[in-house]
């Protein structure tokens, strides 16, 4: 009886781990940039890792889009994230779903997303 139940916390535990937030607000940094720039990045990012017919609706600050394989599904969302007395934008990447890949390709695109937003503007720290 104890074999069954550990078996479905575990396969719980397992599919709950894939969501995350990675996140240069919480890391305590911004990029000083026009709005536009910020939005061209974000989409840019979910763009150049999610096909085009997996996009979902977004916003001029806000993109997203899906992995689907067989029953598992990812979800990224990329945020650009105003910081008005810096004049900068701060970028978040969410991830959600049950690909076992899903955390290590949403860290790879945050990454890229920072190394864009370096290109695009100055780095600034958003610290009290």
């Amino acid at each position: 009886m104890m074999k069954p139940i550990f078996f479905l916390l575990s396969l719980a535990l397992l599919l709950s781990s894939c969501s995350g937030l990675h996140s240069t607000i919480q890391q305590g940094y911004a990029y000083q940039m026009a709005e536009d720039q910020a939005a061209t990045l974000v989409d840019s990012i979910i763009r150049s890792n999610i096909v085009s017919d997996r996009m979902l609706p977004g916003s001029k600050l806000v993109a997203s889009g899906y992995d689907r394989s067989l029953t598992d599904t990812q979800t990224y969302t990329a945020t650009a994230v105003p910081v008005p007395r810096q004049q900068a934008f701060g970028f978040e990447l969410k991830h959600e779903g049950t690909m076992f890949n899903g955390p290590s390709k949403a860290k790879r695109m945050f990454r890229s997303l920072n190394e864009r937003a370096a290109l695009a503007g100055r780095r600034v720290s958003i610290s009290q």
